[in-house]
C-alpha cells in the first residue's frame, strides 16, 4: 500500500528538488563554463604570445644568419684569414688588425655581443678571433655537429648553447652558430667558421613581454632551455614529457599536472630551427580571478537557499493550517453533509478557495434538488407519452371501420385489421421497458400503415432505406409513429396523386439519423417556425411536437431532437437525431410506465 506523505514533508522535498538542487547545479555549470572560458581565453592569448615571440626570434635568427653568412662569403675576410694563417711577425699582426676591423664592421649591429669567431681549416689548423676555444681542435672536429655542418656547405646552423667553450668567458654558457663556406684556396680549404656570442642574445625578446604571470623559454629540439626570461632556468632541460608533447606539432597547448603546481603550457616552433617558444602559466595565477568569483557565487547561492528556506517555513505555517481546515470540511461533504462551510482565514488564494468550496457545496445541493425534480418530470413525461400514444378518436374510427367491415362480411380484412390493431395496442402498453430495437419499431410502423391504408381506402407507397447495421440498435419506444401519422394525415390525406413516404435510418458518426419525408401538401415557413417553437402547444395525433422533442432531450440531452424542413420539390421532411445505442442501460430497460 502506498504511503501518503505529510504536506510539510512534501514541501521540504519540493524545495530540495526544485530550489536547492537546481541552485547547486546552476552554480556548478556557470562556474565550470566560466573556468573553461578563462582557460580558453588564456590559452588563446598565450598561444598568440608564443607565436609572436617565435616570429621575433625567427627574424633575429634570420638577421644574424645574414650577418654571419656575409662574413663567411666575404672574400676579403677569407683571404685575410688565409694571410694570417701563412704569415708571421709584423705582417701577421697587420692581417689580424685588418680582420678585426672587417669583423667589427659586421658585428656592430648584433644585439648580443660576439664573443669569438673561430676558423677551422682542412689542414688541421685553426684561428680564433677575440677568444680561443678551451677544447682542442681535434676534439671539436670530432663533434657530431661539426661533421654535420661541413657536409652542408653555405648553410648557417644555430647550435644553441655551448657550455664553457671559450677561455676567459665569465658566462659558462654561450650561443653558437656555424657555417661551412664553399670558398677554396690554393693552399688550404676553410672547413668551418664557428661564431660564439652571448647567451642572452634572445633574452631581450623574451623579457619584452610581461613575465608577471608566465615563464618564457626558448627550448631546443633536445629539450635544453637556450634562453629564458628567468636567468636561473638557462642551460637546464625541460621535463621529458613536455619535450614529447612539444614535438608533436608546430604549435599547441597542454596542461601539465604531473606536479602539485598545475601548469598551462603553450608552444610555437621557430622557423628554420628545431627551437620552440614555450610559455608556462601556473594555474594558481591563471585562475586567481576564478577563485574570487567561485567564492562569491557559492556565497550568493547559500544566501539564496537560506532565503528560500525561510520563505518555505512561512509558506508552510500560513498555508497548511487553512488546508487542514478545508480538508476537514471536505471530509464532511464526502460523508454526505452538504451543510459544511469553510470559515478559515489565510492567504487571499485560500480565502477564495474557501469561497469556491462553499459555492460548490451550495451548487451541489441545488443540482441534486434539480436532478430529483427532473427525474420526477421525466417519468411523468414518459408515462404521459406512453398513455397518449393511442388516439381515442383513432381507436373509435378504427372500431367503426371494423364494424363496417363485419357488416359487409369481409372476414379476412376484419382478421388482418384486428391483428394489426392488436399488435399496436400490445406495443403501446408493453411494460418491458422504454426502449425497443429499430427492427421492432419498423414492424410497429408497418402494422400502423396497414391500418391507415384500410382506414383511408387507398394504398400508401412506402420506401424503406434502412441500414442493415442499425437494425439491432435501440431507440425510444413508439417514437416514430406520431411523426408518420402526421405525414399521412396532414401531408397525404387531401392530395389527388399517389402519396409516397420515405423512411431513412442510417448511422452518422456516433449518432442515429432518422428522416421521414413525404411528397404531400408541404409545409410553410410559418408552420416550421411554429413547430420549432418548443413552447407552443401545437399537437398532432394526440401527441404534441413539443412532447416528442422534450421526451428525446430529457433522455439524451439538448443536442438531440426534431428538425422540420421542406422536402423539395414538394412535401415535408422531419429529421430526428438520436445517440447510437448499442444496448439499453439498466434504468431504461427496467423502468415501467
Amino acid at each position: 500500500m502506498q504511503k501518503n506523505l505529510r504536506m510539510s514533508t512534501i514541501l521540504k522535498l519540493f524545495f530540495i528538488s526544485v530550489v536547492i538542487v537546481p541552485v547547486f547545479l546552476i552554480c556548478s555549470v556557470i562556474l565550470n563554463i566560466y573556468e573553461r572560458d578563462i582557460l580558453e581565453q588564456n590559452t588563446g592569448r598565450s598561444l598568440q604570445i608564443s607565436k609572436a615571440l617565435s616570429y621575433s626570434v625567427s627574424q633575429e635568427i634570420n638577421r644574424m644568419s645574414g650577418l654571419f653568412a656575409s662574413i663567411g662569403v666575404d672574400q676579403d675576410v677569407i683571404f685575410t684569414i688565409f694571410d694570417i694563417n701563412r704569415l708571421s711577425g709584423i705582417e701577421k699582426q697587420k692581417a689580424a688588425n685588418k680582420l678585426k676591423i672587417m669583423i667589427e664592421k659586421y658585428t656592430a649591429s648584433v644585439s648580443g655581443r660576439v664573443l669569438s669567431v673561430n676558423f677551422f681549416f682542412d689542414n688541421g689548423k685553426s684561428y680564433s678571433y677575440l677568444k680561443n676555444m678551451m677544447m682542442d681542435d681535434s676534439a671539436v672536429r670530432e663533434q657530431d655537429w661539426y661533421r654535420d655542418i661541413i657536409s652542408k656547405p653555405d648553410v648557417i646552423r644555430f647550435q644553441g648553447m655551448l657550455p664553457n667553450a671559450l677561455y676567459g668567458n665569465y658566462n659558462p654558457y654561450m650561443m653558437a652558430a656555424a657555417l661551412s663556406p664553399s670558398t677554396t684556396n690554393r693552399m688550404s680549404k676553410m672547413e668551418l667558421i664557428l661564431f660564439t656570442f652571448e647567451s642572452g642574445t634572445f633574452d631581450h625578446i623574451l623579457q619584452s613581454r610581461d613575465n608577471s604571470e608566465s615563464v618564457l623559454h626558448i627550448v631546443s629540439g633536445k629539450g635544453q632551455i637556450i634562453a629564458s626570461n628567468t636567468v636561473i632556468d638557462r642551460g637546464s632541460h625541460v621535463v621529458k614529457n613536455w619535450s614529447k608533447e612539444i614535438s608533436r606539432g608546430v604549435e599547441g597547448s597542454f596542461v601539465d599536472d604531473s606536479e602539485d603546481n598545475k601548469k598551462l603550457i603553450t608552444y610555437a616552433k621557430v622557423d628554420n630551427t628545431d627551437w620552440y617558444i614555450v610559455q608556462i602559466i601556473p594555474f594558481a595565477d591563471l585562475l586567481a580571478n576564478y577563485r574570487n568569483v567561485n567564492s562569491f557565487v557559492w556565497f550568493l547561492a547559500i544566501l539564496i537557499i537560506l532565503a528560500f528556506v525561510l520563505v518555505s517555513f512561512y509558506f508552510v505555517s500560513n498555508v497548511t493550517k487553512p488546508i487542514r481546515v478545508l480538508l476537514h470540511q471536505m471530509v464532511r461533504v464526502t460523508g454526505g453533509d452538504l451543510n459544511a462551510k469553510f470559515t478559515g482565514s489565510g492567504s487571499l488564494e485560500m480565502v477564495r478557495l474557501g469561497h469556491s468550496f462553499n459555492l460548490m457545496t451550495e451548487q451541489v445541493r441545488q443540482l441534486i434538488s434539480q436532478r430529483e425534480k427532473q427525474e420526477v418530470e421525466k417519468r411523468k413525461a414518459e408515462f404521459a407519452a406512453l398513455q397518449s400514444q393511442i388516439n381515442p378518436h383513432f381507436l373509435i374510427n378504427t372500431l367503426n371501420a371494423i364494424k363496417f367491415m363485419a357488416f359487409i362480411s369481409k372476414a379476412d380484412n376484419i382478421r388482418n385489421m384486428t391483428h394489426s390493431l392488436t399488435q399496436l395496442l400490445a406495443s403501446s402498453f408493453n411494460r418491458g421497458g422504454l426502449l425497443t430495437t429499430i427492427a421492432d419499431e419498423v414492424d410497429h410502423l408497418k402494422h400502423y400503415l396497414y391500418i391507415m391504408e384500410i382506414r383511408f381506402g387507398r394504398p400508401i407507397q412506402m420506401e424503406w432505406n434502412i441500414d442493415p447495421e442499425v437494425t439491432g440498435h435501440y431507440l425510444l419506444k413508439l417514437l416514430l409513429q406520431p411523426i408518420l401519422e402526421n405525414s399521412i394525415i396532414h401531408g397525404l390525406k387531401d392530395i389527388d396523386y399517389p402519396g409516397i413516404i420515405t423512411i431513412t435510418i442510417v448511422k452518422e458518426d456516433k449518432n442515429l439519423l432518422i428522416t421521414i419525408a413525404d411528397n404531400g401538401m408541404g409545409i410553410t415557413s410559418d408552420v416550421i417556425d411554429q413547430l420549432e417553437d418548443r413552447t407552443a402547444s401545437y399537437t398532432f395525433s394526440g401527441m404534441g411536437n413539443r412532447n416528442v422533442h422534450r421526451r428525446i432531450q430529457l433522455h439524451y440531452g439538448l443536442q438531440y431532437g426534431l428538425r422540420y424542413e421542406s422536402n423539395l420539390p414538394q412535401g415535408t421532411k422531419v429529421s430526428i437525431r438520436l445517440p447510437l445505442i448499442n444496448e439499453p442501460d439498466e434504468e431504461m430497460a427496467d423502468f415501467s410506465a
